[in-house]
């Protein structure tokens, strides 16, 4: 009699977790691809942009649940995403990467509305944690709507 395989084979990953869209933000392709396959490599879904204006271009026609964003790009900084992210996305969380130890520039982000301000390159651990809270802050802050009634 043949069985079945089973649901959930032992080598398959189970993410009990909503899965989550992230919108990765660099003009270097090699670290966009790097951030981009540990993400998918964790359960989130992963959209790309190479600049902020692709970025915002994306932001037009999908909503993400968090932007992941380098700093110092060509055309459109992170700065920049950021503050029109806070101006026109009300409410979606954004996370700076930098390859630069610059307080000003830390602290130019963090008034922009960035939740966060890693150092490149960066802890894998510290930029799962650093995603992992800034969702569960988002879903926090996101009004509740009751159910229709019957």
């Amino acid at each position: 009699m043949k069985t079945n395989p089973p649901i959930n084979p032992p080598s398959q990953k189970v993410v009990l977790k909503r899965r989550y869209r992230i919108l990765v933000v660099d003009d270097d392709a090699d670290a966009r691809e790097i951030v981009s396959a540990a993400l998918i490599d964790t359960g989130y879904a992963v959209d790309v942009a190479s600049d902020g204006f692709e970025a915002v271009n994306k932001l037009q026609a999908v909503l993400p649940d968090l932007v992941l964003t380098d700093l110092m790009m060509p055309g459109m900084h992170g700065v920049d995403l950021a503050q029109w992210i806070r101006t026109y996305k009300t409410g979606l969380p954004v996370i700076v990467l930098t390859g630069r130890e610059t307080y000003g520039l830390r602290t130019d982000a963090e008034a922009y509305g960035a939740l966060a301000c890693l150092v490149k390159p960066v802890n894998l651990e510290e930029l799962l944690w650093t995603i992992d809270r800034a969702l569960v802050q988002s879903d926090a802050d996101r009004p509740k709507v009751a159910p229709p009634l019957a």
